[in-house]
């Protein structure tokens, strides 16, 4: 409100000047010593604007009861202004003490990465310049760290490997208009975060070898990134490297990573009751590489050309439902009992997916999902295929089976549509297994157990 009124009183000097405000001409300057005052009959203007002396001073009675007035410098007075304001330092900062109880302080809000020496500029290590900002907000218990529009070329990974980070928040601005590119050989964002959120940024690994994200997350929301040039992995959590502890409540949201060479996400048994959901993904080996659970596997486009869309590690109670995978090279979902089991109850739910143009290495070689335990001693169990389409439409695209496992057992399908999704006369495989159950699939549903 301060600077308002140093401005409305400025701007009513300059329109007094042009005769802008009361459509007149401004008073002439006086050309001699004397008299140094418009006369009397021009002080009031018609309209009730204050007019100028000689000199571009206002007349003090000719301003409203209540404004504050100007000095010949054109400063207001503090003793002038009602004590519900703050006043200005010359740098034009507000006082904190001087702020309502109940008004945030600029502080508390966000931590501008501009002011603590980052330039955006695509050319200076702005590393520095982010570490500090995170300490700022980390000092004062955790915040926004901001970035303005630009690209941040950064040195090094942003993250601490021991203590970790809590309750930090990075955000870009606008609509991923702000980009932190790497400059050397290192993850962008790594080491262990708490309850933290990183969003509506663009990760660029700038095709240096390495991921984008590669760290340890509890509590923590990955949110509308888009992720570049990444290699081996877009994004790996919980793999061990920073933590041996187990991260929860993780969300991986509506994110872009866009193909690359190697696994799109890459989860570590430690990174359970979390949800990957609404997000876009392209990878050479993998979409989604995953161990552990439970996860929900929601909403999501796996696409590119990927060796398979999911390949599940050793897992337990996942829900793969409303995703579209699409393009793999082999399976579009693979199962593998982790070899060092002797039994194995992974409680896989898939469920209402679209699964479409697989099998694209080799036509008619590989099956749409595939579940393979350890032996017949060894066997995995417990999974529900139910409510999915299966189709190949692509030139060279197609499964040999929907559904092929080998060393399984208590496995069903029902209701899924899957007259295009297989070139064999029988749409499951069953190898050694026992307790399989095809029922209510649209086309056939004819099973054939050896």
């Amino acid at each position: 409100m301060v600077t308002e009124l140093i401005v409305a009183a400025e701007l009513t000097r300059r329109a007094l000047f042009t005769g802008a405000v009361s459509g007149a001409a401004a008073p002439a300057l006086s050309t001699t010593p004397t008299p140094t005052y418009i006369p009397e009959s021009e002080k009031a203007q018609a309209n009730g604007v204050a007019s100028l002396d000689a000199n571009a001073h206002v007349y003090v009675d000719q301003i409203p009861p209540g404004f504050a007035t100007l000095d010949g410098n054109g400063k207001v007075y503090t003793s002038q202004l009602p004590t519900s304001l703050a006043t200005l330092d010359g740098n034009g900062h507000v006082y904190e003490s001087q702020l309502p109880a109940d008004v945030a302080k600029h502080d508390e809000l966000v931590f501008n990465v501009r002011d603590y020496g980052a330039l955006g500029d695509g050319a200076q290590d702005d590393l520095p310049a982010i570490i500090a900002a995170i300490a700022a907000a980390t000092a004062h218990g955790g915040g926004t760290v901001w970035f303005p529009v630009g690209v941040y070329l950064v040195s090094g990974a942003i993250g601490n490997t021991t203590a970790g980070l809590t309750s930090i928040t990075l955000a870009g601005a606008g609509s991923q208009v702000a980009t932190i590119r790497a400059s050397t050989n290192a993850p962008l964002l790594t080491g262990i975060w708490y309850s933290c959120t990183v969003v509506n940024l663009v990760l660029d690994a700038a095709s240096l070898g390495s991921p984008c994200i590669s760290a340890h997350v509890d509590k923590t929301h990955l949110e509308r990134l888009l992720l570049l040039n990444w290699t081996t992995y877009g994004i790996n959590v919980n793999d061990g490297t920073f933590s041996d502890n187990g991260g929860l409540l993780n969300f991986i949201d509506r994110c872009n990573i866009q193909q690359n060479t190697g696994t799109g996400i890459y989860t570590g048994y430690r990174f359970y009751d979390s949800w990957i959901i609404n997000n876009n993904v392209g990878a050479s080996y993998a979409d989604l590489s995953l161990e552990g659970g439970p996860v929900r596997v929601l909403g999501n486009h796996l696409d590119g050309s990927p060796t398979y869309n999911i390949e599940f590690r050793g897992n337990k109670r996942v829900l793969v439902s409303d995703n579209i995978l699409e393009g793999s090279r082999k399976q579009s979902i693979v199962y593998t009992m982790p070899p060092w089991l002797a039994s194995d109850k992974p409680q896989i739910q898939i469920i209402g997916n679209m699964f479409s143009n697989g099998g694209k290495l080799a036509q008619n070689v590989y099956p749409a999902i595939s579940i393979i335990g350890v032996s017949s001693a060894a066997r995995t169990e417990g999974f529900s295929i139910t409510g999915n389409t299966f189709a190949c439409d692509d030139a060279g695209a197609g499964w040999t089976y929907v559904v092929e496992a080998q060393f399984a057992r208590t496995i069903a399908a029902v209701g899924n549509q899957w007259k295009e999704g297989h070139m064999a006369t029988q749409p499951c495989h069953f190898l050694t297994c026992s307790n399989t159950e095809v029922v209510g699939n649209h086309a056939d549903n004819v099973v054939k157990t050896t």
